[in-house]
């Protein structure tokens, strides 16, 4: 009797240890949905890449700057698109537009997700989605890892203001352009014209937005920075610029073989305080 007694209670032990061993097993490969929700929750927005705009800041230069732009330079995410455990982000580079997969499913650390990114230069490298919040200021960090996961770059992301389409064209708008100016042209006749954060333009007869180029794949070493007005239209016309304190000049551009240069100045804009 006492036998028998033992072997059962043997065998419920075992059980027990199986389906708790088997609860644990469930509980690591999957996150909780308290956790799920919370990713979702912080994730969600349009977010664009912070180098690149601490570079514009102290170059002054889209064209300057233009190679510290990362692979994907914004990231556009709606977690109410999710199937399953996983959501497709959009993520355009400068000059086109592409996605990728994140799962939500642990990554390598409690903040983390992974992704289906491919690292071609090394395809033993992954990649993962987390976010950081420091001083109640949440950033979203894309770490690519080599093969004994240690971080080999990382991307930080920061949440753009609400309504702007393109945050990336929206930050530079504000960085380098956006205010009212004291503009006198040429012919020394002055006006007021005013730049807004979202690419509208105020004061200038005839142009109604404005649009700064970022991208510079198809220009040679010897390109200037370039504004256009109207862009995309029958209404086209580009400027190219620089920007010193609180003052920008446009000038005419001049193009010849593969190279853009300055013209004539056409506009000093001096920024009101």
């Amino acid at each position: 009797m006492k036998r028998l007694t033992y072997i059962v209670t043997l065998a419920f032990i075992l059980t027990a240890c199986k389906t708790t061993s088997s609860q644990t097993k469930k509980a690591i490969s999957k996150p909780s949905i308290d956790s799920m929700q919370i990713f979702k929750s912080i994730l969600n927005g349009v977010w664009y890449q912070a180098s690149y705009i601490d570079s514009i800041q102290k170059t002054k230069s889209p064209f300057l700057s233009r190679n510290s732009l990362a692979e994907y330079v914004e990231l556009y995410i709606n977690p109410d698109e999710a199937t399953g455990d996983s959501l497709e982000i959009g993520a355009p580079g400068i000059h086109e537009g592409t996605s990728f997969m994140i799962y939500f499913r642990p990554g390598l650390t409690h903040s983390s997700l992974p992704t289906n990114i491919v690292d071609y230069d090394s395809t033993s490298n992954i990649s993962e989605l987390g976010y950081n919040i420091s001083n109640g200021d949440t950033s979203l960090i894309l770490f690519n890892y080599n093969k004994d996961k240690k971080i080999t770059y990382q991307t930080k992301y920061l949440k753009a203001p609400k309504n702007s389409d393109e945050p990336l064209q929206y930050m530079v708008n504000k960085t380098l352009f956006a205010g009212s100016y004291k503009a006198e042209d040429s012919t020394s006749q002055v006006s007021i014209l005013k730049f807004t954060n979202d690419g509208q333009l105020y004061g200038l007869p005839n142009y109604k937005k404005y649009y700064v180029i970022t991208d510079f794949e198809a220009e040679s070493d010897n390109s200037v920075d370039q504004v256009c007005f109207d862009i995309q239209t029958d209404n086209q016309r580009c400027y190219g610029f620089t920007v010193r304190a609180d003052t920008i000049n446009l000038y005419d551009l001049k193009e010849s073989m593969d190279t853009t240069q300055f013209g004539e100045l056409k506009y000093k804009l001096v920024k009101q305080r």
